[in-house]
């Protein structure tokens, strides 16, 4: 399968499933592709959702293994870069599903081991699906 080819489409069907819960427990409150600054390298970074104004949502799903439960680590200090840059957004949660995240690297992740190893890791936070629409319910994001 070419990058990009189903695992893009079902990343969709994931963003679709966090807007679903957004707008039931959130309601008008978020925006969707919203550009937020620059990533490591300069580029537009868009968001795929931003609660609040002030509150960054990446939604990344994992379908099969491969290379993207790695990237997770460039888009944590993309996030924390683009939240030092820009006081207006308070934090950054990472939202990560999909069975083709090896058992070590999801563990890694949501026991937010990162912020061991990134400065300012703290402020991005990697939480499951499942958790997310959990604290969407409680409106603890």
């Amino acid at each position: 399968m070419s990058p990009g080819g189903r695992g893009t489409r079902t990343g969709r069907v994931h963003e679709k499933l966090i807007k679903q819960a957004l707008l039931e427990d959130c309601g008008e409150d978020f925006e969707e592709q919203v550009v937020v600054g620059n990533d490591l390298f300069g580029n537009k970074y868009k968001a795929d959702f931003v609660l609040n104004d002030e509150i960054i949502i990446s939604a990344k799903w994992q379908q099969t293994r491969g290379t993207a439960e790695q990237k997770i680590v460039y888009e944590i200090i993309t996030l924390v870069k683009i939240l030092k840059e820009n006081p207006k957004y308070k934090k950054a949660y990472i939202i990560i599903s999909g069975t083709g995240y090896t058992k070590k690297a999801k563990d890694f992740y949501l026991n937010q081991k990162h912020v061991e190893y990134i400065k300012e890791g703290n402020l991005v936070e990697i939480i499951s699906f499942e958790d997310f629409v959990k604290r969407s319910n409680l409106k603890l994001l």
